[in-house]
């Protein structure tokens, strides 16, 4: 019993390929005598149909589709004989002999291929992507094959001896050649005819695309809305005013408006937008003269639907493209965004673990050498009068002082490796009671500590960053004790909460000589700028008029918000 998917099959996939491409062609056939009658003789849109089919087909189904076009003009010339010449041609009773018909049944699938194989060559086939480019490529191989079907079409005309207009297989306007005027008659119709190749092609070819290409399809069902609810009223429009007022200067204007709709479509929805708007203004037109309303030139009529429609192509594919690198840039800011929190996380983590390597040392320091020190120090004044009458009373007094000293020095090492005073006085009361504050008073520098915002957020900032504050304004302070000259210095703190973080400003300025250039080069700085990089933060230095200023920005995420 066949299995569900085996029977789903199409009937067609066990046939042979030359079984498909035949049916293919024979549907071309049936398809395309039909379109040489219906279409709008100003915009070939058989020329456009073949361009296309040839364009997504693979290059072994082509001898099929070459033989289908020329059967088709073959059913279009004997559909001619019986409704217009009435066998008076020589050849099938329709053309004039033999170079007649090699030019008029035959060469001009092949005069098409040449465009589709420049397109092809250049990348441009079904499945690429589509980019300002691509449409100009489109745009030169539509012209490579319209410049040869026109050629051809004057070789036809020379051949026959007479310029003349077909219109629904009827002959009419015919001047024989070599009149007056009938020359230029031959140059406005090598300009017809490949205006309406050109213009046949990029009708249907960029819709062609569009259908076959998967990746294209995505959102077609938003472009045929915006179709429906902006292009289809205006070209129902155009035809109504058209109608009502028959003005060949209001026609103009109209055209102009529909120029206008054109380049919103393409706005809208790239060049998918335009291409369906395009199709869908030049039925319009299309409409619009055969009705008769407003005698207008043909070749007016197609540079009209050939520049709007390149430009809106052009103009579309810019703006997908614009769009398509802006989805870039915003993927790829958010990858940088991430690489950046994902740095940060670990610079921070960096940081605590720093951070509580040196509360470790610190600890074991303080307990270790501090108990010691205070154990030697307790031992030598014990035994400093038994010194003293072993006559070695200078002795006990260096070794105390060497004691003191040592204790000083660890007191420093401490303070480095940990500030104690964070702990017992928090940010602000170790800052103006601390370490800066005896560094300004030691130099004879006023300082005035500062704090803004609500203070009690100060509580909320973790050790990593109320240790960052710390040390940034104690290497400020120190910096202008060492080298500002300076008599005054201020530091200002500003905290706040700001969409689930607080914000800590630090703001230090004097009003000594400055020198932010000579600052960045070292004096302890340099460690500061990475730490506060590390925590996500900014800090910059400028030279004020009497001093500098140093000026950082920590944030800090709150955890639940």
């Amino acid at each position: 019993m066949p299995n569900a998917s085996s029977s789903a099959r199409s009937p067609w996939s066990h046939r042979p390929a030359w079984m498909k491409d035949a049916a293919i062609a024979l549907l071309f056939t049936a398809i395309y005598p039909l379109l040489g009658y219906i279409q709008f003789y100003h915009w070939l849109i058989t020329d456009g149909l073949l361009f296309a089919v040839l364009w997504i087909s693979p290059r072994q189904r082509w001898p099929w589709l070459f033989a289908a076009m020329i059967l088709g003009r073959l059913l279009n010339g004997v559909v001619s004989n019986d409704l217009v010449m009435h066998g008076h041609g020589a050849v099938l009773g329709y053309w004039k002999d033999w170079t007649a018909f090699v030019l008029g049944a035959c060469l001009e699938p092949f005069l098409i291929a040449p465009g589709v194989l420049a397109l092809q060559r250049w990348g441009v086939v079904p499945g690429a992507l589509v980019d300002a480019r691509a449409i100009a490529r489109l745009h030169l191989a539509a012209a490579l094959s319209a410049v040869a079907v026109a050629s051809k079409d004057v070789l036809y005309v020379l051949n026959d001896g007479f310029i003349a207009d077909v219109t629904l297989y009827v002959i009419h306007d015919a001047v024989p050649l070599g009149q007056p005027g009938s020359w230029e008659l031959v140059l406005r119709f090598a300009i017809k005819n490949f205006m309406g190749c050109f213009v046949g092609i990029l009708l249907i070819a960029p819709v062609t695309f569009w259908v076959v290409s998967p990746g294209e399809r995505v959102g077609s069902a938003q472009v045929l809305r915006d179709t429906q609810r902006l292009v289809l009223p205006a070209a129902l429009l155009f035809l109504l005013l058209g109608t009502v007022v028959r003005s060949a200067p209001l026609a103009e204007v109209l055209r102009l408006l529909l120029l206008a709709v054109i380049a919103v479509a393409a706005v809208r929805d790239g060049w998918r937008g335009a291409a369906l708007a395009v199709l869908s203004v030049s039925i319009a037109v299309a409409i619009d003269d055969y009705a008769g309303q407003t005698a207008a030139n043909p070749i007016q009529l197609q540079m009209f639907i050939a520049i709007s429609g390149a430009m809106g192509l052009m103009f579309g594919a810019a703006i997908d493209e614009m769009r398509r690198q802006r989805r870039q840039l915003d993927e790829a800011q958010i990858r940088a965004f991430a690489l950046a929190d994902g740095l940060a996380s670990a610079a921070t983590g960096n940081l605590r673990a720093e951070e509580r390597e040196r509360h470790r040392i610190a600890g074991e320091l303080h307990d270790e050498f501090g108990q010691n020190l205070t154990a030697l120090q307790t031992y030598m004044q014990v035994f400093r009068d038994d010194l003293h009458r072993a006559g070695k009373s200078g002795a006990a007094d260096h070794l105390l002082d060497i004691i003191r000293a040592m204790r000083h020095n660890i007191s420093g090492v401490l303070e480095r490796l940990r500030p104690m005073a964070l702990d017992e006085l928090g940010l602000f009361g170790a800052i103006d009671r601390g370490m800066p504050r005896r560094l300004a008073q030691g130099a004879g520098l006023e300082l005035d500590v500062i704090i803004e915002g609500d203070a009690r957020l100060l509580s909320l900032l973790d050790d990593v960053h109320r240790i960052a504050a710390y040390r940034l304004v104690q290497e400020s302070v120190t910096n202008i004790v060492r080298h500002a000259h300076a008599v005054c210095a201020r530091v200002r703190l500003r905290i706040e909460r700001r969409g689930g973080a607080l914000w800590l400003f630090i703001d230090v300025r004097d009003d000594g000589i400055g020198g932010a250039a000579h600052l960045r080069q070292g004096h302890g700085l340099t460690t500061m700028q990475d730490r506060v990089t590390a925590l996500g933060g900014r800090l910059h230095l400028s030279d004020l008029r009497s001093g500098l200023r140093v000026h950082a920005l920590l944030r800090q995420p709150l955890r639940g918000e």
